[in-house]
């Protein structure tokens, strides 16, 4: 992953290599493992974004209510693009070469790297 998206969290840069990991798999796959990686792939946001949450929960996090909104509307786009790649593929595997990295990208910059410094702020080890 490149420097400038990890926050230095562990356990969050961990969750966000796997992504990346996943986003890799899925941009080189074959035709027929595109639809099965890209479910994988919401899977793993939808349980990436609850350790968040929970976290943001346990810890009081104070913007709690503006990364909640973003991961419902991340996590919505990805689910709305794989229903449609669902009857036209090319529809989704759009979504994943054009926009999935750069939305990846922002979320880590605009919003995990404020839960981050909140963390570190407080001496919050996870």
């Amino acid at each position: 992953m490149n420097e400038d998206l990890h926050v230095n969290i562990p356990l969050m840069d961990e969750k966000h290599e796997e992504f990346l990991t996943l986003l890799s798999n899925i941009r080189s796959c074959e035709k027929n493992e595109f639809l099965p990686l890209f479910k994988e792939m919401i899977e793993h946001t939808k349980e990436h974004f609850a350790f968040e949450e929970e976290l943001m929960k346990k810890y009081e996090f104070y913007a709690k209510g503006e990364h909640l909104d973003e991961h419902k509307n991340l996590l919505g786009e990805m689910e709305y693009f794989y229903e449609k790649a669902q009857k036209l593929p090319v529809f989704g595997k759009s979504y994943i070469d054009d926009y999935a990295y750069d939305k990846f990208r922002r979320h880590i910059i605009n919003i995990d790297s404020q839960l981050a410094m909140f963390f570190k702020e407080r001496g919050i080890e996870l």
